[in-house]
């Protein structure tokens, strides 16, 4: 029992400074809009298969053309989070509306690899996501100035 706690704590801790870690390169984050992926991104992120949701931020740069790191920091339940980051290739950009996809392995513990399609336009950010698992969803998040 003794090793259970251990292990919760050394977890709890972990996740503890990879949330302190996101918050402080949100903060630092470059403001703005504009045109394009880049930038902060606040919403929600709910899955269509088990009905669970959460809060969803996301910081996105520029990697080259057509390539955007996405570094994504999810809540669930308020007290739970989960961060990782994947890489979005825009596909074709029409009327000011990019269409991107991209994928990332997030572990079989999580459902193995999400592939994601959506678009943004203007301040708006909307995708689908997929998971191995049969887990389905969407990503709606506005652009935070």
């Amino acid at each position: 029992m003794q090793r259970f706690l251990l292990g919760v704590a050394f977890v709890l801790l972990l996740s503890g400074c990879g949330a302190m870690r996101f918050n402080r390169a949100w903060s630092s984050f470059p403001a703005g809009g504009g045109a394009g992926m880049e930038g902060r991104w606040k919403g929600e992120w709910k899955s269509e298969w088990n009905g669970h949701s959460g809060g969803l931020r996301c910081l996105v740069r520029r990697e080259d053309e057509g390539r955007y790191l996405a570094w994504f920091f999810s809540t669930y339940a308020r007290v739970l989070f989960f961060q990782y980051e994947t890489v979005f290739q825009v596909t074709a950009e029409e009327d000011g509306t990019l269409r991107f996809v991209g994928e990332q392995d997030l572990g079989e513990m999580v459902g193995g690899v999400y592939r994601y399609e959506g678009t943004v336009g203007g301040d708006l950010f909307h995708a689908i996501f997929r998971a191995e698992n049969g887990d389905h969803g969407v990503f709606e998040m506005q652009r935070v100035e």
